[in-house]
């Protein structure tokens, strides 16, 4: 038995690898077929890329070349930036240096200015007082004279008008004793009272 075990064992062995190699070329005939596929649909879509692709090359080579020129303007404008900083630095300071000076300057003027505005405002205030105390002294002269004037004038001129009407009062009473005109008591009255 035992040879007989040994020849199913090996029929059996030879029924797997015949098996074995029709699966293999059942697969290899797929893989063939699944092959022959991916180059008909890879050879589609290269005919249907490469005219995209000649058509990208000139724009890729194109964005290369504006790429080089950006670079190299902004390396360029970077150093100009840069020297323009600089510039604008260096003259920055020499505008401040030139402020600060100016405004000393300026400081220094608005302090004499200020001392000569002070200096005129003492003279003109004195000066105000003198003409102030001077013209109330000539007021009071002017008064004095205005009232010994009319002083003067009461003596000179009234006095002598009530002499005048006095002696005119005095006439016409007379005249009126003389010529037998009599008054009424009350106008009598009257007329002594404005006399006196």
């Amino acid at each position: 038995m035992e040879q007989q075990t040994f020849y199913i064992i090996v029929a059996v062995a030879a029924i797997v690898i015949t098996l074995s190699f029709v699966i293999q070329a059942v697969v290899f005939i797929k893989l063939y077929g699944v092959a022959k596929k991916i180059k008909e649909v890879s050879e589609a879509v290269q005919a249907k890329v490469e005219p995209v692709i000649n058509k990208v090359v000139p724009v890729v080579e194109q964005v290369q070349a504006t790429v080089i020129n950006v670079k190299t303007t902004v390396d360029r404008l970077s150093v100009q930036a840069k020297e323009t900083f600089e510039k604008v630095t260096v003259e920055t300071r020499a505008v401040a240096v030139a402020v600060s000076t100016s405004s000393q300057e300026i400081s220094a003027l608005a302090r004499r200015q200020a001392e000569q505005l002070a200096t005129t405002l003492e003279l003109t205030n004195s000066t105000l007082q003198r003409q102030i105390t001077e013209i109330d002294g000539l007021l009071t002269r002017t008064q004095n004279r205005v009232d010994d004037t009319s002083q003067e004038v009461q003596m000179t001129v009234l006095e002598p008008v009530r002499e005048v009407a006095a002696l005119i009062a005095g006439l016409r009473r007379s005249m009126e004793v003389l010529f037998g005109r009599r008054k009424r008591i009350d106008q009598v009255y009257q007329d002594e009272e404005m006399f006196i």
